[in-house]
């Protein structure tokens, strides 16, 4: 068996985002300006706040290049005196259209996308919120311009506190470290394996709530040497299991037979399915590559050789899994008397 945490520690310095890009987050600054000097005099007063995994310290580089940072707009308004939830966005999307080429007002939030040679290159998402209700709850506007009735409403949402739990966990720092090491991994993983995008992948935040119910905390102590070692594809494999082990059949009427589902709700209001969106076909699809991801995390456990193990595990995670030389794994094989293991929660 390898020893792999260094190379994992290697992958996940490639592969994470330590901060918001400079310039992302030098437009986000100009939007957020913009729309503070040209909003209109209806618009209400607000506040902003950042969200998403930039938030929660869980993002990643993109594959596609295209960066994007997610900020809330949180207006002091009750939602009772807007019924139409279009109409606040439409604040948003006035102050802001024409200052790139494309503005939208998606059905979660107003987009802002700035282009290079005519491809997107990054773009600011920004959700929109009734702040000030009488039931002290914070609501997210939904709808696009031509909504249907039923296609605009106001959704309980509180960003800020699901943030809160994320960050939460663990109260050991390096714990918390596994813990968002092994959401960015899953999330790498997801965006090489599921090229079609859309609905057809699992979303973010349903990989991240995948890893706030089922993630174990997987090291070794050495007292002796007042020494912790985590173990990373230990606890990926862990997590990996839990959630294969976890869809189960639900009947369909129309084609007689079981398809298989993973539901993963929502840790705060409104705690609806992350996974939804996705379709049966696109769940047995999940399923498949999880068990294959699984079956490699395996191999490459009981590989002795680094070498093959990484190249093993590089054919899962792509090019920025690091694959050591055989020169360089043929050398030390240290030993420590390992007096205790825990797996914490």
């Amino acid at each position: 068996m390898s020893d792999l945490q260094k190379y994992f520690t290697q992958f996940h310095d490639n592969i994470k985002l330590v901060d918001e890009n400079d310039e992302l987050k030098e437009k986000r600054e100009i939007i957020l300006n913009k729309l503070f000097k040209e909003k209109g005099d209806e618009v209400k007063s607000y506040t902003t706040f950042n969200q998403g995994s930039y938030a929660m310290h869980t993002g990643v580089k993109p594959t596609d290049g295209d960066y994007d940072i997610d900020v809330g707009i949180k207006f002091d308004i009750d939602k009772e005196d807007y019924e139409n939830p279009v109409k606040v966005k439409e604040w948003v999307y006035n102050a802001l259209n024409g200052h790139t080429k494309k503005v939208e007002i998606k059905k979660p939030c107003v987009t802002v996308s700035y282009q290079i040679d005519g491809e997107t290159a990054y773009h600011v998402d920004l959700a929109i919120y009734s702040a000030n209700n009488s039931d002290n709850k914070m609501y997210i506007a939904k709808g696009k311009i031509n909504s249907t009735e039923e296609n605009r409403k106001w959704e309980v949402s509180d960003p800020q506190e699901l943030i809160k739990l994320i960050a939460n966990k663990f109260d050991d720092i390096n714990d918390r470290r596994q813990f968002r090491r092994i959401i960015r991994y899953l999330k790498r993983w997801r965006d090489l394996k599921f090229t079609n995008g859309g609905n057809s992948k699992p979303n973010g935040i349903g990989l991240t709530i995948s890893a706030y119910n089922f993630f174990e905390v997987k090291k070794t102590v050495d007292y002796f040497a007042n020494k912790t070692t985590y173990n990373d594809v230990n606890a990926l494999n862990t997590l990996v299991n839990k959630l294969i082990n976890s869809f189960l059949p639900e009947y369909r009427v129309d084609g007689n037979k079981y398809v298989y589902r993973l539901h993963m709700n929502l840790i705060i209001e409104p705690s609806n399915d992350t996974f939804e969106k996705m379709t049966d076909n696109n769940m047995d699809n999940f399923k498949k590559k999880l068990e294959a991801l699984n079956n490699i995390l395996k191999e490459a456990s009981d590989e002795v050789d680094p070498h093959e193990a990484c190249k093993i595990l590089a054919n899962e995670f792509g090019d920025d899994f690091p694959i050591p030389t055989k020169v360089e794994t043929a050398e030390k094989k240290q030993s420590s008397f390992i007096t205790t293991s825990s797996s914490a929660q």
